[in-house]
């Protein structure tokens, strides 16, 4: 469940770009290793859970005519195991975030798709009916919608040779965990995780040494998580913001 946690909120919080999985990739920290430049995150042992409820909000900005608007999606992932340690899912009856339903595709993997009616995350409020191998659930989260108010001073370039800082500290609200993430248009991809109390991410030269010279795109994505039983069962509700640069130039 750890490896199918990390890919239900990437698929839905990163672009396709970041989660192509591709052999390019130069670097993942593992969820369980410390950053030594930061206060470790907490640890979530996934294995022991059935299944993640994901509330993702996503922050980019688009630039038309030399004008810079932000965009703000909302969206929702889910997956269930029948099985600790399983690399499947398996189908959860009708999952619904706030009332509203989420599409089961042919992996049994549930997300939001309707983006003509868009989520509002006012409150967080889960409804699965069950099948016979997921109990019947229903949360309401109480743990708040994280931000980071940095997202204007996030670098528009980035120069390989210097290394990359990233500021944290008192921009990050309500988060246990963040993941910091940089990509270029080559399919390179950096992934750290840090503490929710990390003053910065320091991403040394030499990370970025394998990286393409072009366009690129950073994140800074702070969550929170918490665990409830159901029958016995354990599941995660997890709560993430994604704040995407989209275009950024890597020299």
């Amino acid at each position: 469940m750890k490896n199918k946690f990390r890919t239900i909120i990437f698929a839905s919080a990163f672009t396709s770009l970041v989660i192509s999985g591709c052999d390019k990739a130069k670097e993942v920290v593992d969820d369980n290793t410390p950053d030594t430049n930061t206060p470790s995150a907490p640890s979530i042992t996934m294995g022991d859970g059935y299944g993640v409820l994901a509330a993702v909000r996503s922050v980019s900005e688009t630039t038309v005519a030399g004008i810079t608007i932000p965009l703000e999606v909302n969206t929702a992932v889910a997956g269930f195991s029948n099985a600790l340690g399983s690399n499947s899912f398996v189908d959860g009856g009708t999952v619904t975030i706030n009332s509203k339903a989420l599409t089961k595709s042919s992996n049994n993997a549930y997300a939001y798709q309707n983006l003509t009616d868009p989520l509002s995350f006012g409150s967080i409020s889960w409804n699965v009916t069950g099948s016979s191998s997921v109990p019947a659930i229903s949360y309401t989260d109480d743990k708040q919608i994280p931000g980071y108010s940095g997202y204007s001073s996030l670098p528009s370039t980035v120069t390989r040779s210097a290394g990359l800082t990233i500021s944290l500290g008192s921009a990050i609200s309500g988060a246990d965990s963040i993941y910091v993430v940089v990509t270029d248009y080559d399919s390179h991809q950096l992934i750290k995780r840090l503490g929710g109390n990390a003053a910065e991410c320091v991403i040394g030269a030499s990370e970025l040494s394998g990286f393409t010279a072009g366009q690129g795109m950073i994140q800074v994505c702070p969550w929170n998580y918490k665990s409830e039983d159901f029958n016995s069962r354990k599941f995660y509700f997890v709560i993430e913001s994604a704040y995407t640069k989209q275009g950024i130039t890597i020299n």
